[in-house]
């Protein structure tokens, strides 16, 4: 077919009437007769436009409209017609992956609040904050990234000290620069106080919101992030992820502001991005299938973005959901690799008695310990009193500042050395007393603090749950079996069933 000009794809990007493609325009183009303009109606359906009209509508806007309109979705929540046709994209719709951060790095929105500061402007992440109080103030906060929790109040908190005490009387050194000083908890007794202070407050701002949303917001229907199943309520919609979707992100239990989590998490979708890996994609089906195919529906491990939405990370400083949640895999398939090679290789963990001084190599066996030498069976008081996984860790800290005391958890007595304190109890009986429900301790919020460091009894006790579990199941499955007896309804019946049974 004649035309009076080139015909060619238009790029997205770039000037589309420069010099050199109006070299190209044909001396005759000004004709302007109907059949020219019939043809210049026509072509403007197809999905490409021409050079020498610039009164034409390119088609990038029509595909920047699509794209947008696709990003403001939820790619999972969006038909999947064209599923097959991108079967063969691969990572070559990847934009690059970003350049690796350092760790502990994660966004803010923080001013610096330290007197005569020259930074105008505030700060984006940590990162760059980190290095500003190193260069322009010559200090260092050690381990910053356990009071990201409350950082600002605690800069400020540091500003109004600092303003009155020296700072060659609060911190110490630098062995590598001698201009810079170090603030230290562990050296610094100050330091160390306003730590435990805010994070107590803000462990206690947590438990509130958390118990705010279990009583409302958990309750409220919600639309799965995978699929377009709509979910009654928080637990079922966690359930449906995990068990349809193998995407888990915790139990609700362990989680706050939910709501704004799943948010974020949505509209990282919504942007064509993975969870885990974090890159982005070209179009919504090359996004679920490099997710897919990848097994990548899980959070990325190392997004310190996702720390304030897990209460484990208000308990104890440092300890983020990543090392709860014990993912440190790139995928299953590593895991499951890896699973060969270091199952020989357990660490061990020692645990001392909460009633004697006594240290076993593991939890573990140091509850087996308690269980048989004092009757101290934690599993049975869980089950008895309905305890979770924070209620748990309650009754276990304040059992252990007791016995740190010397002191009997369930009397008050105090008795002369620890290695007492289980032969008193023993004769008072206080080991088979009950544990009184209503209790002061429960809702003291310190005693979610563990009593010494990297307690390990705090988390041994998990495994005990999950193998109640399968007991339990192992018991119910031959009454399962048996199905439900009939219920005769006469002596012959009766003898039937008599007759039927001894055979």
């Amino acid at each position: 077919m004649e035309d009076s000009g080139e015909w060619c794809t238009v790029p997205t990007k770039g000037n589309h009437h420069d010099n050199k493609n109006k070299a190209h325009r044909p001396a005759n183009g000004k004709s302007k007769g109907n059949n020219s303009a019939r043809k210049a109606r026509s072509t403007r359906k197809q999905s490409t436009t021409k050079i020498n009209n610039p009164r034409s509508s390119p088609p990038t806007t029509t595909t920047t409209t699509t794209t947008a309109t696709t990003a403001q979705s939820n790619p999972y929540h969006l038909p999947e017609d064209n599923e097959d046709d991108d079967e063969g994209s691969s990572e070559e719709e990847e934009q690059e992956e970003e350049a690796v951060v350092p760790p502990y790095h994660t966004t803010i929105l923080s001013v610096c609040p330290l007197k005569d500061c020259p930074a105008n402007e505030p700060f984006l992440d940590t990162t760059s904050l980190v290095k500003h109080l190193r260069s322009e103030h010559n200090l260092v906060f050690k381990d910053l990234h356990h009071m990201y929790i409350a950082l600002d109040p605690y800069l400020r908190r540091w500003a109004k000290e600092l303003e009155t005490k020296p700072i060659e009387e609060i911190a110490c050194l630098d062995d590598f620069d001698a201009k810079v000083y170090i603030i230290d908890p562990r050296y610094c007794p100050l330091d160390k106080e306003i730590r435990d202070e805010m994070q107590r407050a803000k462990l206690d701002e947590v438990l509130k919101t958390q118990q705010r949303e279990r009583d409302h917001d958990a309750k409220v229907p919600r639309k799965c992030l995978f699929c377009k199943v709509i979910c009654d309520n928080r637990a079922i919609l966690f359930k449906h992820m995990f068990s349809e979707h193998n995407f888990n992100i915790g139990l609700p239990d362990n989680l706050v502001n939910v709501n704004e989590f799943l948010d974020m998490l949505e509209s990282k979708l919504s942007k064509l991005q993975c969870l885990y890996c974090e890159k982005i994609f070209t179009n919504a089906p090359v996004l679920r299938k490099h997710m897919r195919k990848k097994k990548h529906f899980k959070i990325a491990p190392r997004n310190r973005q996702y720390d304030r939405f897990y209460v484990i990370n208000y308990l104890e400083p440092g300890k983020n959901w990543e090392s709860f949640e014990h993912d440190n895999y790139e995928s299953d398939d590593d895991k499951r690799d890896e699973s060969w090679a270091d199952w020989e290789e357990e660490e061990a963990e020692p645990t001392m008695c909460l009633f004697d001084n006594d240290v076993f190599p593991s939890p573990e066996e140091t509850l087996q310990h308690m269980k048989t030498a004092h009757g101290f069976d934690l599993s049975r008081i869980r089950k008895e009193h309905g305890l979770d996984f924070y209620k748990t860790v309650v009754l276990l800290n304040y059992i252990r500042h007791q016995s740190s005391l010397d002191k009997c958890f369930v009397c008050g007595h105090v008795v002369e050395d620890l290695s007492l304190l289980a032969k008193h109890m023993e004769e008072k009986k206080c080991f088979q007393q009950r544990i009184d429900k209503d209790a002061d301790f429960w809702k003291d919020p310190k005693y979610l603090l563990p009593t010494y460091e990297n307690d390990p009894i705090l988390t041994g006790f998990e495994g005990d749950e999950g193998e109640e579990d399968e007991q339990d199941e192992q018991e119910k499955k031959p009454e399962q079996e048996q199905g439900t007896p009939s219920i005769p309804t006469s002596d012959t019946d009766n003898k039937k069933e008599a007759s039927t049974t001894s055979a």
